[in-house]
């Protein structure tokens, strides 16, 4: 009898956060994307403190407040804002209704804004039913938005993982991710997004730009984990698709996890200190950088990644080391003191490149389908697409298929060419992207799963 309530004992402990899990409550939309406080402007306006909108999403509540990109945010609610991690926070703060202020400064001129805050979207697909869902993530609970065909019973399934911003799941309306989800959706797939830590309306997890790499990969892995248990879905065909550092975080939970296959676009194979500076290298010129002025920078560039990559060295100790290394940090990675760079807490990209990318292929034994953009500016030639194929193929003979996705960029957008999609890129054109959004990446991903799905496996 002991032995027997110990085990209840244990079931309990282990089935407790899951039984106990409650609703998340629905957030504002807050729609402010930002980035650090350039020293200059901060010079100029003699600014102690600030962020710069990079764009306001529509039907926000950074529109309702008549924020415009370019502007300087100050404070919201009298809380200074420093970094775009000051504005993630606050956003945890914000519910629909409540009376918000902001004060800015536009054109050299502090304005102070007052409006109510907008709820959170809620999209409703015409031939899909949405459920806004939860999963338990360690003392927390992140949202999970599940897309279901009508009419369907034991479908196949998609963990959709996208790639390395702090942005919403709540933000890709009108965007290529909503295109290509429902396209998945209107053939019959279940598709599943899982909200980074941190972001929307999860509660009591860390924030976004704080987490390293492998907290979010440990929340990937708790959403499939629910995607399998739904009873509208074949657990023995569920797939992942992973797109840009999405595609770096697929192989790994691969290795965990039964799948039927691994989609991944827009990713690397190499390790991050290799794969960034032939990046760099590409880009720059595009993007109209004088050639031996790039050259220039790429050399001081080197020395900033073997330090970073490398000696794992801390981006402030970097800055410390020479005045040059400094200036590129700022430049080329947005750092501006603090654990912040690039976007996301300085560790994520260093465990980006110890994860041993190569090793990780080679133990995946699921169907793997490699999609490259002819003119994706982030992932500059087939090469790596290529070789996750031919490593697949390797370890697992007749496993894995390259793609390539003509005239398309990074973000699954139709384009005439790669200076056309570099222009087009920086433009932000979003009716551009959502008319030129390419419909053959749908079609061809279903006829690829369709096909992995009536294969045996071996």
């Amino acid at each position: 009898m002991k032995s027997l309530c110990s085990l209840l004992l244990l079931l309990g402990i282990i089935f407790t956060p899951h039984a106990e899990a409650q609703e998340l409550k629905r957030r504002a939309f807050l729609g402010l994307y930002t980035a650090p406080l350039p020293d200059s402007l901060a010079t100029v306006h003699r600014l102690e403190n600030g962020v710069l909108v990079t764009a306001v999403a529509p039907g926000s509540t950074a529109s309702a407040l008549g924020i415009d990109k370019h502007d300087i945010v100050l404070s919201i609610n009298k809380k200074q804002l420093s970094t775009p991690g000051d504005v993630t926070a606050l956003n945890k703060t914000l519910y629909p209704d409540q009376v918000i202020t902001a004060q800015l400064l536009r054109d050299g001129k502090r304005k102070n804004l007052k409006a109510k805050t907008v709820g959170r979207p809620v999209n409703k697909p015409d031939h899909a039913s949405i459920t806004y869902g939860q999963v338990p993530f360690r003392e927390g609970q992140l949202r999970t938005i599940t897309y279901t065909p009508a009419n369907v019973t034991k479908s196949p399934a998609i963990l959709f993982i996208p790639g390395f911003p702090c942005r919403s799941i709540d933000d890709y309306g009108n965007t290529p991710y909503e295109q290509l989800i429902e396209g998945w959706n209107d053939l019959g797939y279940v598709v599943m997004l899982v909200e980074k830590p941190g972001l929307g309306d999860n509660e009591n997890t860390q924030d976004c730009m704080q987490i390293d790499l492998y907290t979010e990969i440990e929340a990937f892995e708790q959403g499939l984990l629910e995607l399998k248990r739904l009873p509208e879905v074949d657990p023995e065909n569920i797939f992942i698709f992973g797109h840009s550092m999405g595609g770096i975080v697929a192989p790994v939970i691969s290795q965990k996890h039964s799948l039927k296959g691994v989609m991944v676009y827009g990713s690397p194979y190499r390790p991050w200190f290799e794969f960034a500076a032939e990046m760099f290298r590409f880009q720059k010129p595009l993007t109209g950088t004088d050639y031996v002025a790039s050259e220039e920078t790429l050399r001081q560039l080197h020395h900033v990644l073997y330090r970073y990559f490398v000696l794992r060295q801390h981006p402030s100790a970097i800055a410390a080391a020479d005045p040059a290394y400094a200036k590129i940090l700022q430049e080329e990675f947005q750092y501006h003191g603090g654990d912040e760079f690039w976007s996301r807490d300085y560790r994520y990209w260093q465990q980006i490149d110890e994860i041993n990318l190569t090793k990780a292929w080679a133990e995946t034994d699921e169907h793997v389908l490699s999609i490259w953009g002819e003119y994706d500016f982030q992932v500059v030639n087939a090469e790596d697409h290529k070789r996750i194929a031919e490593i697949v193929n390797h370890y697992h003979p007749g496993h894995a298929t390259f793609l390539t996705m003509p005239k398309t960029n990074h973000s699954f957008i139709r384009v005439p060419g790669m200076a056309e999609g570099v222009e087009q890129m920086n433009k932000r054109d979003l009716e551009y992207n959502r008319t030129h959004f390419n419909t053959k990446l749908v079609q061809d991903t279903d006829a690829w799963m369709k096909k992995v799905m009536t294969s045996k496996r071996e």
